[in-house]
């Protein structure tokens, strides 16, 4: 048996023993659950479906502005193939690292460096995991009241004020980590501090933009999808609650997030007093639209568009070499 296959098994086992654990805790209706299912109002939620396209459109422009600010011009039907494809790649991948594919697609088609390539790709992602982590710790410490009675614009303010004060201190701590003489031989730390310089700046002005802008509509479709189950929450309650839940389906311990995902909306929802039953129902109506839907798409455009096995043999052993710590030189023994 394949490592491949007994971490499959592995996962499996996992989602189920989360599902059932999750299911024997709370109270779960099926007749409620179906119930919830027949009254969806359909016109929101199919409307919900364009969702994925329109944050994914975004968020490829703003990779497409990473690859400019390399040097290298990449087409945006291009780019927005590459976002489609690599994101339904990263649906069955651990963490969703199969995203990862779309430093292949740009090296297909322009002569980027492999670093440069694997740059605009942390990079990118850097971008949405500040968001997501501004908006998931905002909700956390909203939750547990942390600062007190304070309406939950207020604790997006304060995480906001902390995040800044975390890269100014973050990125000084690692320009100065940078200069010491051992690091010399190792490329990461120095490949990290390049990767957060490319979203600070001037020039990331304009990708800042567009990632509020993508979450801003990730947050309105899936407040279509709420409303289509007849759901009345709070602009900053969508936006803690879409933040946290993608979070918890980052974590690679289950099969695309199935099992984490609804164990945290359930919990999520009680908050609200929200049925354990309309959570589960949002949960897949929410993998349905985002997740299948944008998959499926992104399928189509991984057969139009197959990267070339070679590639990704050659940048494999590319990022190998990144995490190798470089010998000694004589100069240094």
């Amino acid at each position: 048996m394949t490592k491949k296959t007994v971490s499959l098994l592995l996962k499996l086992i996992i989602t189920i023993a989360i599902l059932f654990f999750l299911f024997s805790k709370v109270s779960f209706s099926a007749s409620s659950f179906w119930n919830t299912i027949k009254e969806i109002k359909t016109g929101y939620y199919f409307l919900s479906l364009l969702g994925v396209i329109v944050v994914l459109g975004i968020k490829s422009f703003r990779w497409r502005v990473l690859v400019g600010n390399e040097g290298y011009d990449y087409k945006p039907y291009k780019a927005f193939g590459a976002y489609m494809a690599s994101d339904s790649i990263g649906i069955i991948t651990p963490g969703r690292i199969g995203e990862i594919a779309r430093l292949y697609y740009v090296r297909q088609e322009t002569p980027m460096p492999f670093l440069h390539a694997f740059k605009t790709v942390v990079s990118d992602r850097i971008f949405d995991f500040t968001m997501l982590g501004w908006f998931g710790l905002s909700g956390l410490t909203y939750y547990f009241k942390t600062f007190g009675e304070l309406s939950g614009y207020k604790y997006v303010l304060l995480v906001f004020i902390a995040f800044i004060l975390a890269y100014i201190s973050g990125l000084l701590l690692l320009n100065r980590v940078i200069r010491l003489n051992w690091f010399d031989r190792w490329q990461v730390p120095k490949f990290i501090y390049e990767c957060f310089q490319s979203v600070v700046g001037r020039k990331a002005i304009l990708m800042w933009a567009l990632t509020i802008l993508a979450y801003s509509a990730y947050f309105f479709f899936s407040w279509l999808i709420m409303v289509s189950l007849q759901l009345k929450l709070r602009i900053y309650d969508i936006a803690f609650i879409m933040s946290i839940m993608s979070l918890s389906t980052v974590i690679p311990i289950s099969i695309a997030g199935f099992g984490t995902r609804e164990a945290t909306l359930v919990l999520l929802f009680s908050n609200y007093s929200l049925a354990s039953e309309t959570a589960v129902s949002f949960s897949l109506l929410h993998f349905t639209a985002f997740f299948l839907w944008g998959g499926l798409i992104g399928l189509v455009y991984w057969l139009i568009m197959p990267i070339s096995i070679k590639q990704v043999k050659d940048d494999s052993l590319g990022i190998i070499e990144l995490f190798k710590v470089k010998p000694k030189k004589l100069k240094d023994l």
